[in-house]
C-alpha cells in the first residue's frame, strides 16, 4: 500500500510540475486589462480537454489515467476500474493566507462526481486531493490534484464531470468536466477512431499445386483508438489463375470494438492450367469510424506460388534375363513427362555388383511436358550366377529440387561351355557315335514309288491274263467249227 501511495504521489508530482509550467505561460493572459482572458489546458494522456473557463474560475490543467499500481493506461474498457488524477488550478486562491479559514480550519476541497451514467462514483474515501501547500500557491492560483481511486468507466459518454466546492462560504461551487480519451467505445468528445489493420494473411505456406483448393486466412485488427469501426468488410482481388472454390470474394464482418480482432477465411482454387509461377492476391479491408463515419481502409498483398503437379514416370524398361560370361547384353529405359511443366537435367545409370555398362551415367537433358525420351545401355558382367542391378534416374523439378526414380532388376549369368576331355566325358573312345544325317531323297518318297510300281505290275498282269483268256476262248470256238 505504501508503494502504491508513493507511485501516486510521484505521478501527481509530475502533473503538478506540468501545471506550474503551464500557469507560468498563462499569466500574461490573466493579466489582461479586460479581466476575461482564457487559459489553455494540457494532459499527460490527451490534448483533448474542456474549453478554457473565464479568468478567475478554476480549471483542469492536465489529467492522467493509471491502474491501481500506478502504471499509466492508454485504454479503458467498459466496466474497467482505474485511477484518474486531475490537475486543477484555482486562480481564486492566490495567497498562502487563504489556505487557513477564519475559524482556524485548513482549506479543503469537496468533490462530487456528477457524470454517474458514464463513471461510477468512487466511495468518499477514494476521492482525495493532494495537500494544499503554501509552495503550490502562485500568481496563477492554487495548484493541486484531485485523485479518483477505484473509479469505473460504464461506457457511453466519455466526459467525466464533477462539482468542486470548498469548506468555506466565500467561493462558489463550480461544475467541471474533462473528456477522457482513453475510454474505449466512446463516440463523444476526445475519442479517437481506431485504424483497421491487416495483421496477417496466410494460405499455409509452401507451393500450391495447380488444380487444387486452398484456404486463405486473413486477420484484421481495429487498433490504436478508443472508438471502433463499423461496416467492416474484407475483399479479395484475385488474378485470373485463382478463383473462389466456394463462397465469395467479399466477406462482411460488421462492427468491431477498439482493440478487437477478427479472422475470415476464403476458400480458393488454383487453376489446373495455370503455369508454374507466383501470383499476387490483394486483401482489401474497408469500414467506417464509429465516431464520425470517416472511411477506414487497409490493404495487404499476398504472393501465392503455384506449381504444376509432377507426373514424370519410367514408362518402360527392357533388361536381359540370361547372359553367358563374356557376353554383352542390352538394356533400355523410356521416360514420359505427363505433367504440364518441364523436367530438367534428366540422367540415367545402371549399377550393381558384377555389372558394368559401356555408357556409364547417361545425361538425357530436359524433357518437355507431354513428351517421352529413352536411354540404351550395353551391359557386361564379371560374375556368374544371379546378379541384381539397379536403374537410377535423377532429375530436377521446376523448383530446382533434385529427385530420383529407381527400378530394380535381376538376371542369370551362366559360365561359358568349353570343348576338351574334361567336358566331353573321357575322350574320343567313349564318345557315342553320332548318327549321320540323312542325305538325298527322303525314305517316304521311295516307299510311295515302290507301292506305285507294285500296283502297276499287278494291273499289267491282270490285263495280260484277261487277254490270254480271250485268245484261248477264240481258239476253242475255231476248233469246234472245224469238227462240224
Amino acid at each position: 500500500m505504501k508503494n502504491q501511495t508513493k507511485k501516486v504521489l510521484q505521478k501527481t508530482g509530475v502533473i503538478l510540475a506540468m501545471v506550474m509550467l503551464f500557469t507560468m505561460l498563462a499569466v500574461p493572459a490573466w493579466a489582461d486589462e479586460t479581466g476575461s482572458g482564457t487559459s489553455s489546458s494540457a494532459s499527460t494522456s490527451s490534448s483533448d480537454t474542456t474549453p478554457a473557463p473565464v479568468a478567475g474560475d478554476p480549471y483542469i490543467a492536465a489529467y492522467t489515467v493509471t491502474d491501481a499500481a500506478g502504471a499509466e493506461l492508454q485504454r479503458i474498457e467498459e466496466g474497467q476500474k482505474c485511477r484518474i488524477i486531475i490537475a486543477v488550478v484555482d486562480p481564486r486562491i492566490t495567497s498562502a493566507d487563504q489556505l487557513t479559514l477564519a475559524d482556524g480550519r485548513a482549506l479543503a476541497a469537496n468533490i462530487k462526481i456528477t457524470s454517474t451514467a458514464s463513471f461510477a462514483s468512487p466511495s468518499l474515501g477514494d476521492i482525495t486531493t493532494t495537500t494544499f501547500a503554501a509552495d503550490k500557491v502562485g500568481a496563477a492560483g492554487l495548484q493541486y490534484a484531485i485523485i479518483l481511486n477505484d473509479i469505473t468507466y460504464l461506457g457511453g459518454d466519455n466526459k467525466l464531470s464533477f462539482d468542486l466546492a470548498y469548506n468555506d462560504n466565500t467561493r462558489q461551487l463550480k461544475s467541471m468536466s474533462q473528456p477522457i480519451s482513453q475510454c474505449v467505445g466512446s463516440s463523444t468528445e476526445g475519442a479517437k477512431a481506431s485504424a483497421l489493420v491487416v495483421t496477417s494473411a496466410s494460405y499455409g505456406g509452401g507451393s500450391i499445386n495447380a488444380g487444387s483448393d486452398f484456404a486463405l486466412t486473413v486477420d484484421v485488427l481495429a487498433s490504436g483508438g478508443t472508438v471502433g469501426a463499423e461496416n467492416v468488410a474484407v475483399n479479395l482481388a484475385l488474378p485470373e489463375q485463382i478463383t473462389v472454390a466456394s463462397g465469395s470474394t467479399n466477406i462482411f464482418v460488421g462492427n468491431m470494438k477498439p482493440g478487437a480482432s477478427t479472422q475470415v477465411t476464403f476458400q480458393l482454387n488454383a487453376s489446373a492450367v495455370a503455369n508454374g509461377g507466383s501470383y499476387n492476391i490483394t486483401v482489401n479491408v474497408s469500414g467506417n469510424s464509429a465516431s464520425d463515419s470517416a472511411a477506414l481502409t487497409a490493404q495487404m498483398p499476398v504472393t501465392v506460388p503455384i506449381v504444376q503437379p509432377e507426373r514424370f514416370e519410367i514408362s518402360r524398361t527392357d533388361f536381359p534375363e540370361y547372359l553367358s560370361m563374356g557376353e554383352e547384353g542390352y538394356a533400355s529405359v523410356s521416360f514420359v513427362n505427363k505433367g504440364k511443366g518441364i523436367i530438367y537435367n534428366v540422367s540415367a545409370e545402371i549399377t550393381g555388383d558384377g555389372i558394368t555398362t559401356t555408357e556409364g551415367n547417361q545425361f538425357i537433358g530436359n524433357i518437355a511436358a507431354g513428351t517421352e525420351s529413352s536411354a540404351d545401355f550395353t551391359i557386361q558382367t564379371a560374375n556368374a550366377g544371379t546378379l541384381n542391378g539397379l536403374l537410377t534416374v535423377t532429375y530436377e523439378d521446376e523448383k530446382g529440387n533434385a529427385k530420383t526414380l529407381t527400378k530394380e532388376f535381376s538376371m542369370t549369368v551362366e559360365e561359358m561351355q568349353m570343348g576338351g576331355d574334361d567336358t566331353m566325358g573321357g575322350g574320343m573312345d567313349t564318345m557315342v557315335p553320332m548318327e549321320p544325317e540323312p542325305t538325298g531323297v527322303p525314305v517316304w518318297v521311295w516307299i510311295v514309288v515302290g507301292v506305285g510300281v507294285v500296283a502297276a505290275v499287278v494291273v499289267v498282269l491282270v490285263v495280260l491274263k484277261k487277254k490270254k483268256a480271250k485268245r484261248r476262248a477264240a481258239q476253242l470256238m475255231e476248233d469246234d467249227d472245224e469238227d462240224i
